[in-house]
């Protein structure tokens, strides 16, 4: 009796389940990265997660980053890419995956995104020079690289400023925002490392972050008109010294006393002492 299949035929045959047989293999494991990515995707915690109501086509900052602005900038980006649980795309902290991760995909998508926030944030000769990037870590470093003015010179140029501030023809508050952005500047620069020593600090950090305060404290009394002169010296003759945010509430205060209708009734204006009394009791 003659034999049905040929020898020939059954290496066709095995070839063919063989192929099969890989095919099936990598439909399944097609299958678990669709699966996976999804997974990522819909987790609000995870960083691969974006709302349905997030858009590329839509500034998440209302800062446009130019030549002389970098620090509010990234400061303002941070925070908006951080509150979107994005940071990790400009930090480094999550690179680009290889394309047969499973999370190749929902990273690539992620990243589009975030590049397009940034160029949204970008003024036009800016945007222009990095319109090719294709990774936001890459952009952002290459920003930063850029318009990061972290010397020496830099920190002169602040301290100078913050010394020379004076009120003027400013509001408290306008004067006060002018001196906690040179502040925060400064911060970024020369920042004081967290004591990590608990209740009692032994290492003196806490001393020095102290000084600190006191001298800002010392710059904003330093720096206003003298129609505020009794406060200021209120302020500086308490024991201990207010925070520069206490001795802010205060100088509001007796400015709307002090530009208040009724000033020449002396029986609405507080004195500068009286407002401090108020101040102590709450």
């Amino acid at each position: 009796m003659e034999d049905v299949f040929s020898s020939s035929d059954i290496q066709n045959l095995a070839r063919l389940l063989n192929q099969f047989s890989n095919f099936q293999s990598f439909q399944n494991r097609s299958d678990r990265s669709s699966s996976s990515n999804a997974n990522v995707m819909l987790d609000p915690s995870s960083p691969y997660y974006l709302h349905p109501g997030e858009n590329p086509g839509i500034s998440i900052v209302n800062v446009t980053l130019n030549a002389s602005n970098y620090h509010s900038w990234a400061r303002a980006m941070r925070l908006a890419l951080k509150s979107k649980n994005k940071l990790s795309f400009i930090d480094g902290s999550l690179p680009k995956p290889e394309e047969s991760d499973m999370n190749f995909l929902a990273w690539e998508k992620c990243n589009t995104y975030v590049i397009a926030w940034l160029n949204l944030s970008l003024s036009s000769e800016i945007s222009q020079s990095v319109i090719w990037n294709e990774n936001a870590c890459d952009m952002w470093n290459d920003l930063e690289h850029r318009y990061h003015q972290g010397d020496i010179f830099r920190v002169a140029e602040l301290e100078e400023e913050m010394y020379a501030a004076r009120q003027g023809d400013l509001s408290v508050t306008a004067y006060f925002t002018k001196l906690r952005t040179i502040w925060e500047e400064l911060e970024t620069f020369q920042p004081i490392p967290k004591c990590l020593c608990g209740p009692e600090c032994i290492c003196g950090l806490g001393i020095v972050r102290k000084y600190r305060k006191v001298r800002q404290l010392v710059r904003l009394l330093r720096g206003l008109n003298d129609e505020y002169s009794n406060v200021r010296s209120q302020l500086m003759l308490m024991k201990p010294l207010p925070d520069v945010n206490t001795a802010f509430s205060l100088l509001t205060q007796q400015e709307r006393q002090l530009h208040s209708p009724k000033i020449n009734d002396a029986r609405t204006l507080m004195s500068s002492s009286d407002l401090i009394e108020s101040e102590r009791g709450k």
